[in-house]
């Protein structure tokens, strides 16, 4: 197992944000930035190579292709085709899952595959003999490395990393699924995704770290540090990249790559932070998002992709864009007239390295005509080919037999210590929002017979979501929600499975549908009568299995059946109904929260979250997640986020941060430098620049029940120029405490955790009164700029 017993440097406030990310803000100790690889000043000897090569070759190296390009349908692969886009395009990249059919290849047959394209490739007639790098959505485990027996272990996604608070969890998961992609001959995974999910209903919130900067800021960071490492040495690591750039999560509509519309200083203050992170983090590669914001398409903004990204962001690494965004510029965002125009404006305008073209050729020719007519300069080309060539040397593509699959990482893929970190991050992500009269952990001494209703119960595929062996995830058929869960192996455990093993003796569990995915009724009249010779329900709930655009939806609440038919379960029967949410979004739940006596939100833990749940409704693992997103209770508040402005309504479900457990947190005793609150004459003052101190906080266990408990410091400024948020999250650790025992927590404090960007667009920090608040306890300072 890749572990590690520190985790991550949080470096320090950044230039362009008002996220101070300061050295002791978690309880996972420090690794120097040092330790970690990032890309910086290109190589003489690429610069080099540069000056030999023809516009052509350079050209090629910018252009990126679908792998359906050369692969056919029966799985094989189209060497004629290959060898016609190298030897005529000198294509310098191909991206994708490899699979035909449904069937799906593992390490060995990707490697394969790969390592054919490579030969084909270098045996052109070319100045250079330059390999393929190959790119996969790697976001929750190397999940599209699939086949048996070697399927890679799947993680739990994004969200549900974000609501466990563990940057460890994130180090980790990143570490084995770059070590298992790079074992399939792939060098380049496109991860982390580190949009802020403002929109509930965007179909991607689930890939995500949550809708607060900072905890996506350090998740993300924690994510590269652990694909990457060493990078340009350690040829267990692959190169990541930070997705996208910028403020992709704010559509307008909801809907994915619709467009947003927000302001500057929200862009600086909310969204810029995470990418910030990333790059001091040392992050190789970027990529734009499909969005235009405030009409102006991202693909083709220097504001965005040269000021902001390059020249006050200090990114220096690859950028590639989304898929087709740059004919998008003429296709969808209708801002060039013509596909040749779009390329000049996405290249002449912006820093864009590498287009994902990717079903045709036509990137490429439009280069070639716009260079030829002095549209495009020649240094304009070798820049963007100079960061492309020190990305593919980086990551050992340029030595001997670099770019070939590892024999010895093949062998560790899907091992026993990977699935068990997967097993225990979804395990401290799954967040309690309800829990009546204690009714959970399910007692055996009364509680006997379990039935076990609802469609997300008994399958691999709810638990796993989108970006699951397949894009769409594991369906037959997604838009009528047939589940193919044979495509994982039988490589997890689901909720039915994980609690009739996980039983304590003497409990016996039964499972029968009641209503499929849409609520419609399957068997409901036959669970209700079966019901009177149970002790509990747990009723499993959630969403169809969806990605990206086919995830859009027009109302956030959950299916009208389902919410029907747990109403009449709780009507029709006299005991006690938890609720569990398996949901890539926030769903409105409506009378379901009313009906539950208990409620578990599981996210998507991914194929072995079955058994982390089956041990928290039988008290086996105490739950310890929080929300990572504000929960809305009504549809039309699906932009309702805990940093809105003091002033605007608020009336969610649950808070941002919200997470019960079986243990009794009880926070007191905070102090600042030794001096308690409450005895204070006059408030202490904080003054920007050096001016630092610390404050604690003990937290006792009164309970039974060893537990784990995120601490979260957020702070206040009840009076400021621009209306201030209602609170910022600004620090968390995440500590085990066990019964009946008290832990100190300690955060760092300094002025600039109160900066903004003010009415003139510049940092400021505004004189007065701030309040730093961690669980029910308050201290109040001044600050001075």
């Amino acid at each position: 197992m890749i572990s590690i017993t520190k985790s991550i440097l949080l470096v320090s406030l950044f230039a362009y944000t008002t996220t101070a990310i300061l050295n002791d803000q978690h309880a996972y100790g420090t690794l120097n930035y040092e330790d970690y690889d990032r890309p910086g000043p290109i190589d003489q000897d690429i610069l080099d190579m540069i000056q030999q090569m023809s516009i052509p070759e350079k050209i090629g190296q910018m252009t990126q292709i679908n792998q359906d390009l050369v692969l056919g349908t029966d799985g094989k692969l189209n060497r004629t085709a290959v060898e016609n886009y190298a030897q005529n395009y000198y294509v310098g990249s191909y991206l994708n899952q490899l699979a035909s059919d449904g069937d799906n290849y593992d390490s060995k047959d990707y490697a394969k595959i790969i390592e054919e394209i490579q030969e084909i490739t270098l045996g052109v007639n070319s100045t250079f003999k330059i390999p393929i790098i190959y790119g996969l959505d790697h976001i929750h485990g190397a999940h599209y490395v699939a086949n048996k027996p070697l399927l890679a272990t799947i993680f739990p996604h994004g969200i549900n990393i974000a609501a466990s608070f563990n940057p460890e969890l994130a180090y980790e998961s990143a570490s084995i699924t770059a070590r298992d992609t790079r074992a399939a001959g792939v060098q380049w995974t496109f991860a982390p995704v580190l949009d802020i999910p403002v929109s509930k209903q965007w179909p991607r919130v689930y890939e995500n770290f949550g809708e607060d900067p900072h905890l996506s800021s350090i998740l993300g960071a924690a994510s590269i540090r652990g694909y990457q490492g060493k990078y340009k040495s350690d040829r267990t690591k692959v190169a990541a990249c930070m997705k996208h750039f910028i403020a992709y999560g704010a559509p307008w509509s909801g809907q994915d790559r619709d467009s947003t519309v927000v302001s500057d200083r929200t862009i600086q203050d909310y969204f810029v932070p995470g990418f910030q992170a990333a790059i001091d983090a040392g992050v190789a590669t970027a990529m734009e998002s499909y969005i235009d914001i405030n009409g102006e398409p991202v693909v083709a903004s220097n504001k965005y992709l040269q000021k902001l990204l390059r020249d006050k962001m200090g990114f220096e690494g690859m950028l590639v864009t989304d898929w087709q965004e740059i004919e998008n510029l003429h296709i969808k965002h209708r801002v060039a007239a013509t596909h040749k125009e779009a390329v000049r404006m996405a290249i002449s305008d912006t820093s864009i390295d590498m287009s994902m073209v990717p079903q045709d050729v036509i990137f490429f020719d439009s280069m070639m005509e716009l260079v030829k007519e002095g549209r495009v300069s020649i240094d304009r080309i070798d820049a963007s080919v100079a960061r492309l060539l020190q990305l593919k040397k980086d990551v050992g593509l340029l030595e001997t037999d670099g770019w070939k699959g590892n024999k010895e990482l093949q062998a560790m893929v899907g091992n026993e210590n990977d699935i068990k970190v997967s097993l225990d991050a979804a395990r401290e992500s799954l967040t309690l929002l309800k829990n009546h009269e204690n009714v959970l952990p399910l007692n055996p001494e009364i509680i006997k017979r379990v039935l076990v209703v609802g469609p997300t119960a008994n399958n691999l595929a709810h638990l796993s979501g989108g970006w699951t062996i397949d894009w769409q995830g594991p369906t037959q058929d997604h838009w009528h929600g047939k589940i193919d869960d044979g495509q994982f192996y039988e490589k997890g455990i689901h909720i039915v499975k994980g609690m009739q093993s996980s039983a304590p003796e003497g409990v016996h569990v039964e499972y029968m549908t009641g209503f499929d995915i849409d609520g419609l009724d399957e068997n409901m009249a036959q669970v209700i009568e079966a019901a009177k010779d149970f002790d509990a329900l747990v009723v499993c709930v959630g969403e169809h299995v969806y990605s990206e655009l086919p995830g859009n939806i027009h109302d956030i609440k959950l299916p009208q059946g389902q919410i029907d038919h747990v109403a009449q379960l709780a009507n029709k029967t006299e005991i006690p109904l938890i609720t569990v949410l398996l949901e890539g979004r926030p769903r409105v739940l409506e009378t379901i929260h009313d009906n539950s006596d208990a409620i578990l939100l599981a996210y998507l833990p991914g194929p072995w979250g079955g058994q982390a749940i089956a041990e928290v409704l039988f008290g086996q693992t105490n739950p310890s997640g929080k929300l990572p997103y504000t929960y809305p209770k009504y549809a039309g508040d699906v932009n309702l986020n805990y940093w809105r402005p003091v002033s605007d309504v608020w009336d969610p479900l649950y808070e941002f941060g919200h997470g019960l457990s079986y243990s009794t947190f009880d926070y007191g005793n905070i102090t600042l430098a030794g001096k308690n609150n409450l005895q204070q004459e006059t408030l202490p003052s904080l003054s920007a620049g050096s001016d630092q101190t610390e404050i604690s906080v003990q937290i006792t266990n009164n309970s039974p029940f060893d537990g784990k408990e995120t601490v979260l410091m957020f702070v206040h400024q009840p009076f400021r120029v621009i209306t201030p948020p209602a609170k910022l999250l600004k620090a968390f650790k995440k500590v085990f405490i066990p019964a009946g025992q008290t832990e100190t927590v300690r955060f760092t404090l300094n002025a600039e955790l109160f900066q903004y960007t003010g009415i003139d667009d510049t940092l400021t920090i505004d004189d007065g009164p701030i309040k730093i608040m961690i669980g029910d306890q308050e201290f109040d300072f001044n600050v001075t700029k």
